[in-house]
C-alpha cells in the first residue's frame, strides 16, 4: 500500500466535528502551513539537495536594494530553513486558541524521534492564521514534518476536517512535493514511536546548515590554506608589572584633536606578575568594501568557502602569574571573549587578578569592529623608560569628519545585524588556538593543552560558536549570554533602538513603527507600549497563547522572523546543542559553565534561558539572584560604569571597571570575585567539576546563597522594582 497512513488520516471523523479546515497553499509563506519544501528547489550544490525559492516581494529585482527584497535574496542563498522557525497555520474559520499548542507539533522524518510540540503561539483573528516556535531549536540538515492534527479545535470546539486539497496531494500525489509529502508519511509510519494521529494538514521542510561555513572556515585556518597565522615570537614585547609606572592605551579615533586615551589600572592586577603584547595573523572573511561590507559571502554548502578578503594582523595582549609558579607544561590560559562596545582592554584586566592568583594566564584579542582605528597604540612607562607598542584595533571610520565608534564595523544595519561579526570572531579565535599551538605558548609559558574559554555578553554569543566548532579548548563558561540576537534587538532595552533601525528602513510607508507618537500617527498601537519606545511586536513568551490585539505587530513580527532566520548562521541557538549533547564530527563534548543575573537588562533572562534550554545546559548553570542580593544593598540596582548611560548590574556583575573601585558597594566587589573563582576552579578541574560559588563569600557576607542552580523560574511579581519587567522561562 503506497500510503499507509490512508487509514489514519482520512478515516471518517465523528459526526460532531466542525467545517473549519486548515488551509493547504503549500507554495504560499502566508497561508502554509509553513515552512514548506514546496518552496524550495533542488541542487546538487547544497548539502541539503535544496536551496529556498521564496517569491520576491512585488516590485522586487535582482538589483533592488530594499530590505524587503535583500531579505527574500539572501535567504534564497540558504540550503533550508531555519532550525527555529516561525510557522504558520490558517484554517478557514475562527479556531480554539488553547488546543493550538494540543494539536500541532514537528517530527522528524527520517530517524526514530518524539514530536516536539510548539510555544509561544499568537493567533490573527481577522486572517484565523495561527503562528508559533517550535518547543525547542530543531537539528539542523533535518527533514522535519509539521503536522496539524484534529486535537486543534474550532472556536465552537468541534474538531477540524482536512481540506481537499490536503488529501488530494497526500493521496494522488503529482507534485514532486506532494509525493515527498506523501514518501515522508511513510516513513513516519515505518518509524515506530512516531504516531501523530489525526493528521488534517501537514507540510515537510527541511532546516539548514548553520555550522557548515564555520567548520570550513576553521578547517582552512589550519589546513595550510592560507598563510600561516604566526607572527615572528620577537613581536611580542613582555614588561613586569613591578617597574610599570603606567600603561595608556590610544585608540586612533580618525579625527585630528580628539582622543579616547585610556590609562589602565594597574593597581586592579595583583597576581599578575608580567603583561605581555603581541600580534598574530588572522584571516578576513568579511566583504570589506561594497553594498556587502562587513557581511560573509554565503557559498552553496556542498562547494568550498570563499577564501578570505585579506589576511591582517590582530592584537592581543596577555596577563602572566609569576614565573616561579609555572606547572609543568606551562600556565593553563584563559581566552577572554569581551563584549560589544568593550575591548581587549575593558573586562578582561578586573578578572587576570583572581585568575592569576588561581595559576591562570589570562589573553585576549581585539575583535572584530573593535578597538577603534588600525593604528591605535598602548604606551607603557616603566623605571626603565617608556615604550610604545601596536595594538591596531579593527573599527571602521563610516565618515571622514566623525570618530570611529567603539563598535563600528561589527553591527550591519540590516537583517544580518552581528551574525557574521560573531562569525568572522570566530575565526579570529581559531587562528589565536593555532598560534598559541604552533608557539608551543607563544613563548611565554603557555600551556597549549590547557587552553579555556570565558565569553562575557557578546563574548558568549561567539564564543558559543567558536567552543562549538574548536576543538583544542578544553572547557567554557558562557557569562550572561544569550539567543537569540533577533530577540535581543526586541526584548533587551538597550538594544531595542537597533531593532526600531531596522524596522523604520523596512517599509518606505506605512512605517512599522507602529507605537503612537509625534512622528506616528493613528493608526497604531498604544501609546502604553510595553517599552514605550517605537514599535510594540506583542512579543509572546514561552508558555504562552495568545490572541493578537495590537495594531501592526504581525507584520513587525515577520520582519523580525526574517532576520531571525538569516541569523542562525551565525546564533548561538544554531550552534548550543552541538556544545554537549549532540557534537559536531572531531569536537568533544565540552564542559561548560553557565552564568547570569537575574533581571538582566542588555540579555533579558528569557534570552539567557533560551541558550540553555538550547544547549541542554540546565544542571551547568548558576543564576544571580540579583533581587536577594539587592535586598542586601539596593546599591547595586543604580550601579554604573564611565560610558554606559544605563544600570550595568546585573548583566556585568563578572567583570566591569568598578569592580575594585573602593566607591564601589563591597557586595559587588564579592559577587564578581566569587563568580571569577568559580569559573577557575572549574577549568583547574578539567571541567569535571562545577563549584558553588557560594563558597567563596567571606567576612560579612560570609553563608550568603546568592547564587542559585539550576536556575529556576521567578514569579515577576514577587520581585523588586526594577527586576520585575521581564520573565525567565527556563
Amino acid at each position: 500500500m503506497r500510503f499507509q497512513w490512508s487509514f489514519l488520516l482520512f478515516f471518517p471523523l465523528p459526526l460532531w466535528c466542525g467545517n473549519t479546515t486548515v488551509l493547504f497553499q503549500p507554495t504560499s509563506s502566508s497561508v502554509g502551513p509553513f515552512p514548506s519544501n514546496a518552496l524550495t528547489i533542488q541542487t546538487s550544490t547544497q548539502k541539503t539537495g535544496l536551496q529556498v525559492n521564496l517569491p520576491l516581494p512585488a516590485g522586487c529585482t535582482s538589483l533592488s536594494t530594499s530590505i524587503e527584497c535583500s531579505n527574500t535574496q539572501l535567504l534564497n542563498q540558504l540550503d533550508g530553513f531555519s532550525v527555529n522557525p516561525r510557522i504558520t497555520v490558517c484554517f478557514s474559520g475562527p479556531v480554539d486558541v488553547t488546543t493550538l499548542r494540543t494539536g500541532i507539533s514537528f517530527t522528524a522524518v527520517d530517524r526514530v524521534a518524539s514530536p516536539i510540540g510548539i510555544n509561544q503561539v499568537v493567533f490573527d483573528p481577522v486572517g484565523n492564521c495561527a503562528y508559533a516556535k517550535p518547543d525547542q531549536v530543531l537539528d539542523q540538515q533535518t527533514r522535519y514534518m509539521l503536522a496539524i492534527t484534529s486535537d486543534v479545535t474550532d472556536a465552537d470546539g468541534k474538531r477540524l476536517k482536512a481540506d481537499k486539497n490536503f488529501s488530494d496531494c497526500v493521496k494522488k500525489g503529482g507534485s514532486g512535493y506532494c509525493d515527498a509529502l506523501s514518501q515522508a508519511f511513510d516513513q513516519l509510519n515505518r518509524n515506530s514511536g512516531n504516531d501523530l494521529g489525526n493528521v488534517v494538514s501537514a507540510s515537510l521542510f527541511t532546516t539548514l546548515s548553520a555550522t557548515d561555513w564555520l567548520q570550513q572556515a576553521r578547517a582552512q585556518i589550519n589546513s595550510g590554506a592560507i598563510p600561516d597565522p604566526v607572527l615572528p615570537a620577537g613581536l611580542v614585547s613582555t614588561f613586569n608589572l613591578a617597574s610599570v609606572q603606567s600603561i595608556t592605551w590610544m585608540p586612533q579615533t580618525g579625527v585630528a584633536g580628539v582622543n579616547y586615551n585610556q590609562t589602565l589600572p594597574v593597581n586592579v592586577l595583583a597576581g599578575v606578575e608580567r603583561i605581555s603584547f603581541g600580534l598574530y595573523l588572522s584571516p578576513i572573511y568579511l566583504n570589506l568594501a561594497g553594498p556587502q561590507a562587513g557581511t560573509i559571502t554565503t557559498t552553496p554548502t556542498s562547494l568550498p568557502i570563499a577564501p578570505p578578503s585579506a589576511v591582517i594582523p590582530v592584537s592581543f595582549h596577555v596577563f602572566l602569574p609569576p614565573a616561579s609558579s609555572v606547572p609543568p607544561g606551562g600556565f593553563p590560559v584563559i581566552i577572554y571573549g569581551h563584549g560589544i562596545g568593550d575591548s581587549q582592554f575593558g573586562a578582561p584586566t578586573y578578572a587576570a587578578s583572581t585568575w592569576a592568583q588561581k595559576g591562570f594566564a589570562t589573553i585576549a584579542i581585539e575583535i572584530t569592529g573593535h578597538g577603534f582605528g588600525p593604528l591605535s597604540t598602548t604606551q607603557i612607562a616603566t623605571s626603565g623608560g617608556t615604550f610604545t607598542v601596536a595594538t591596531p584595533g579593527r573599527g571602521i571610520q563610516f565618515s571622514p569628519t566623525k570618530p570611529i565608534g567603539s563598535q563600528d564595523g561589527c553591527i550591519v544595519p540590516n537583517a544580518v545585524a552581528t551574525r557574521d561579526c560573531s562569525r568572522q570572531t570566530a575565526a579570529d579565535l581559531f587562528a589565536l588556538v593555532r598560534t598559541i599551538r604552533d608557539t608551543q605558548g607563544l613563548g611565554l609559558n603557555l600551556n597549549p593543552s590547557r587552553i579555556y574559554y570565558v565569553g562575557q555578553s557578546f563574548g558568549s554569543l561567539y564564543g558559543t560558536l567558536f567552543e562549538s566548532v574548536e576543538p583544542n579548548v578544553s572547557a567554557g563558561t558562557l557569562n550572561s549570554g544569550g539567543g537569540t540576537q533577533t530577540d535581543t534587538a526586541r526584548l533587551s532595552p538597550i538594544a531595542r533602538a537597533i531593532g526600531a533601525v531596522y524596522l523604520a528602513a523596512y517599509h518606505a510607508a506605512p512605517s512599522m513603527l507602529n507605537v503612537c507618537g509625534p512622528l506616528n500617527p493613528p493608526p497604531c498601537a498604544p501609546s502604553q507600549a510595553y517599552f514605550h519606545d517605537s514599535f510594540n511586536d506583542e512579543y509572546v513568551y514561552r508558555e504562552q497563547a495568545i490572541t493578537d490585539n495590537v495594531f501592526g505587530a504581525l507584520a513587525i513580527q515577520a520582519a523580525f522572523e526574517e532576520a531571525d532566520w538569516l541569523g542562525m548562521l551565525g546564533d548561538p541557538l544554531s550552534y548550543a546543542g552541538h556544545l554537549k549533547t549532540a557534537p559536531l564530527p572531531g569536537v568533544p563534548a565540552k564542559p561548560i559553565l553557565v552564568q547570569f543575573g537575574l533581571g538582566d537588562l542588555e540579555v533579558p533572562n528569557p534570552i539567557e534561558s533560551a541558550l540553555v534550554r538550547a544547549g541542554g545546559l540546565q544542571a551547568a548553570t548558576w543564576l544571580l539572584r540579583t533581587d536577594l542580593a539587592a535586598a542586601i544593598d539596593m546599591r547595586l540596582l543604580g550601579l554604573t560604569q564611565p560610558g554606559v548611560p544605563y544600570p550595568i548590574y546585573p548583566h556585568r556583575f563578572l567583570t566591569n571597571p568598578i569592580l575594585f573601585n573602593p566607591l564601589t558597594p563591597p557586595l559587588a566587589t564579592a559577587i564578581g570575585v566569587a563568580a571569577q573563582k568559580q569559573v577557575a576552579d572549574f577549568f583547574a578541574s578539567g571541567g569535571t567539576t562545577i563549584p558553588d560559588p557560594n563558597q567563596y563569600f567571606t567576612g560579612s557576607f560570609a553563608g550568603q546563597t546568592l547564587f542559585q542552580s539550576p536556575a529556576a523560574p521567578q514569579n515577576p511579581a514577587t520581585l523588586p522594582d526594577g527586576l520585575n519587567f521581564l520573565q525567565i522561562h527556563p
